[in-house]
């Protein structure tokens, strides 16, 4: 049914896909927080990283079912361009994460705040890069996978997958009004729709999911640094303080994106993909 539904209408699939995923996550923090609640947890002493990395790791299962579903788990295992020449590609987004992480470190570093213990610090990391890999295996994987298989390999095709890949991914930080403030969540979306324009142009050019996975949880970890060693600032805090200076970040991400597909650079799209897209 999912394969006939991925064919006849891939828009539609595209967006019963993202909404599978979200519900998936948000039964699964129900059902965890049934369970504590009936064991007697202490809610204010959990490892709230901890617990986002089992309600990610869920998230990826459902993401793998949806790919072998469609036969699409083969993504998992195609090299591309290979990892490292991936990275090349990549290599904007990566020093912008160097740029964050290092300017975070030396100049917001919280005064008389001890480092979390050792565990927290891992389950952060872990829940970051299972973000990563959750997210990627959604959106980039089955989201623009299957709208470059709909548009086609033409120039407009590969941007429409781009950009409308994007704006999917944007929408799925709405699910994040249920705990911030609605206008950092919306600087959130634009943000995020941006950057998912430039992971699927990343995407495309390198074949390779595993590259974007990698950068998608470095830039979730570079962000959330602060909090994920002091524990001084949560995820949900961490959106609510986004403003108007965020509309930056959409120049700031949809430039190397059309960097990335000019013209002379379509052909890499094209022979990573000429196999898969039959269009």
């Amino acid at each position: 049914m999912l394969k006939r539904l991925r064919t006849a209408h891939p828009i539609l699939f595209c967006i019963l896909a993202e909404i599978l995923f979200l519900g998936t996550l948000f039964l699964t923090d129900f059902v965890f927080s049934l369970v504590l609640a009936f064991a007697g947890a202490d809610f204010s002493s959990l490892d709230t990283y901890l617990y986002s990395a089992l309600q990610e790791l869920v998230g990826v299962l459902v993401t793998v079912w949806i790919l072998k579903r469609t036969g699409r788990a083969g993504l998992l295992r195609r090299r591309g361009s290979g990892f490292f020449n991936g990275l090349l590609v990549g290599m904007y987004p990566l020093v912008l994460i160097g740029y964050s992480f290092f300017g975070t470190m030396a100049f917001r570093q919280p005064d008389d705040t001890p480092l979390l213990p050792l565990p927290r610090i891992l389950t952060f990391l872990l829940s970051m890069m299972l973000v990563g890999v959750a997210e990627e295996f959604i959106f980039r994987g089955v989201v623009a996978e299957t709208l470059l298989e709909h548009y086609g390999l033409s120039r407009a095709g590969i941007w429409k997958a781009c950009v409308l890949s994007g704006v999917l991914f944007g929408a799925g930080h709405l699910t994040n009004l249920l705990g911030s403030e609605p206008f950092g969540v919306l600087m959130q979306c634009l943000f995020a729709g941006a950057l998912g324009t430039l992971f699927a142009a990343i995407y495309f050019r390198t074949g390779n999911i595993w590259v974007t996975v990698f950068l998608h949880g470095m830039m979730d970890i570079s962000s959330m640094i602060i909090g994920g060693l002091y524990g001084t600032v949560t995820m949900a805090e961490s959106v609510s303080g986004y403003d108007a200076s965020m509309l930056f970040s959409v120049a700031l991400y949809l430039i190397p994106m059309a960097f990335l597909l000019r013209k002379k650079k379509l052909q890499e799209v094209q022979l990573y993909w000429g196999g898969v897209v039959k269009k």
